[in-house]
C-alpha cells in the first residue's frame, strides 16, 4: 500500500477532530524556531548523557541495534534547561486538554529526549506495552531547522483500514497520536533530534 503525504499541520481546536476522527493530528508551529532551537541547544549539552534505546519492558527489555538506533535521556524538570521545563508544563497542559474532550483519564506522562544518528531507523511497532496499556497517547516534537525533502527521517503512521501517511520531521512540528497506531521511523540522511513522550493512564512511581 502506498503513503500518503500530510498536508500542513491544524491549529486551534482542529487537532482534537483530527485524533478523534484518525487517531492522529499534526500541529504545525507548536514551537516557534528560537524555541526549537533552545530545544535543540538544551539536548545537544546533554548528548554524553545519553543511553541507546531498547524496546519491551521490564523482564522483556532488550537492545536490538538493526530495530531501533536511537538514543535518549530521560526528562524531569531541571534548572539547566529552562525551555525543556516550560515544555513539560505544556505537555501537562496538553494531558488536561485530552482529558476535558476524551475523558481518558490519563494522570501523568514521561518523556525523552530522542536523537537518531545518521542512518538509524526504528521498524513498525506500537508504542502501547503489550503487557499493560499505561500509555495511551505517544506525542512528538520534532528540532529539525536543517530538515528538506528527501532529507529521511520520516515518521510513518499506520491507521486500521487506510493509507499509511508520511510526516516529516520539520522543527516545531507536534504529533499526537494514539498509543495503539502502528508507526515508524525511516531512516535518516543526517542526525534527527525530538522530544519524545507519553501520557500516561496511571501515576508514575519511582
Amino acid at each position: 500500500m502506498g503513503a500518503i503525504s500530510l498536508p500542513p499541520g491544524k491549529s486551534g481546536s482542529d487537532w482534537i477532530s483530527d485524533i478523534e476522527h484518525n487517531g492522529f493530528a499534526v500541529i504545525d508551529n507548536y514551537t516557534e524556531l528560537p524555541v526549537s532551537l533552545q530545544l535543540l541547544a538544551e539536548l545537544r549539552a546533554e548528548e554524553d548523557e545519553f543511553r541507546k534505546a531498547g524496546v519491551g519492558k521490564d523482564q522483556d527489555y532488550k537492545i536490538l541495534h538493526t530495530q531501533r538506533g536511537d538514543y535518549i535521556k530521560w526528562l524531569e524538570k531541571d534548572p539547566r534547561r529552562p525551555a525543556t521545563n516550560e515544555y513539560l508544563d505544556k505537555l501537562n497542559e496538553l494531558r488536561l486538554e485530552l482529558n476535558r474532550h476524551f475523558y481518558l483519564g490519563l494522570q501523568d506522562f514521561e518523556a525523552h529526549f530522542t536523537r537518531y544518528p545518521e542512518g538509524t531507523r526504528y521498524v513498525k511497532h506500537v508504542d502501547a506495552f503489550s503487557t499493560d496499556d499505561n500509555r495511551r497517547i505517544s506525542v512528538v516534537l520534532y528540532l529539525n531547522p536543517s530538515w528538506y525533502p528527501g532529507a529521511g527521517g520520516t515518521l510513518m503512521i499506520y491507521p486500521p483500514n487506510k493509507e499509511a501517511v508520511s510526516i516529516d520531521p520539520i522543527a516545531g512540528r507536534l504529533v499526537v497520536f494514539e498509543s495503539t497506531l502502528e508507526h515508524e521511523v525511516l531512516p535518516a540522511l543526517f542526525e534527527r533530534h525530538s522530544i519524545t513522550a507519553w501520557l500516561l493512564r496511571d501515576l508514575r512511581f519511582f
